[in-house]
């Protein structure tokens, strides 16, 4: 398994480019906690990011039925550990839901589109050689 170094620079450039900006609104226009859940939230999305990217790299080399098994239960297995992480921020923590709720929705999504983003880079480079 080799890293991708410019698909990681990539999700290091949006998360420092959507980190800022949060970081000054809601330092600015929220509360402490609000902005302590929004920080939880990214980390906790990013650490959901960096699984699925493993779980990508990992499988992609073997057979379509092995792929979709790994990348397929990965996501099921990474949905219940980022739902236990927000139980446990919520529960044991004390975060501000709303906000812990919508930074984890922004970043959800943006995990998508980047999880898109590589599947389809992997299937061009493996269609050209």
């Amino acid at each position: 398994m080799k890293a991708d170094w410019r698909f990681l620079r990539l999700v290091a450039y949006l998360y420092v480019g959507t980190a800022v900006p949060g970081y000054i609104g809601v330092s600015r226009f929220g509360s402490h906690e609000a902005l302590r859940s929004a920080v939880a939230a990214a980390i906790a999305s990013l650490v959901h990011l960096m699984l699925g990217y493993f779980a990508i790299e990992f499988s992609f080399g073997k057979s379509n039925i092995t792929f979709l098994k790994i990348v397929l239960g990965g996501i099921g297995l990474r949905l219940f550990l980022l739902l236990s992480a927000v139980f446990v921020m919520l529960r044991y923590f004390a975060f501000d839901p709303l906000s812990l709720t919508l930074s984890l929705l922004f970043y959800y999504i943006l995990n998508l589109v980047l999880e898109i983003y590589l599947l389809e880079n992997r299937v061009s480079v493996k269609n050209q050689q």
